[in-house]
């Protein structure tokens, strides 16, 4: 196959690719709401249910008490990550608040957060930290 018609599909394809996802939203981070992030919630940590939701008002993510823990939940792109916040130590960032949790696979995480969802969460955090 010559070099240039293989370049000509590997061009047309990333271009109908990146048009599919335009089209579709998934390009688009996911948004955040009570019901979204309960039923992610519950997908990552089966059998707890959350007894207590508090939504940034990004829509970028959660804080969430059930079981007798705090844990955290934030959006990558389509998806989100749940973790419990004990033994994580939180500091205040430009946009809100770092995380850095005890997890090779996470280790800190910055959540946007306003100044009064800034001075709600830290506390709550430490406490269960």
């Amino acid at each position: 196959m010559p070099l240039w018609l293989l370049g000509t599909i590997v061009v047309v394809g990333l271009a109908a690719i990146w048009l599919i996802m335009r089209v579709y939203g998934f390009d688009r981070p996911l948004v955040l709401t009570h019901d979204i992030a309960a039923e992610e919630f519950a997908t990552d940590n089966p059998g707890l249910v959350p007894e207590d939701i508090h939504l940034a008002k990004s829509g970028q993510s959660a804080l969430i008490h059930a079981g007798g823990s705090t844990y955290v939940l934030w959006v990558m792109g389509q998806d989100v990550a749940t973790h419990n916040v004990a033994r994580a130590r939180v500091s205040e960032a430009g946009t809100g608040l770092t995380l850095r949790l005890p997890d090779f696979a996470a280790p800190s995480v910055t959540l946007t957060l306003t100044e009064d969802e800034k001075a709600r969460w830290k506390p709550m955090i430490e406490e269960a930290a």
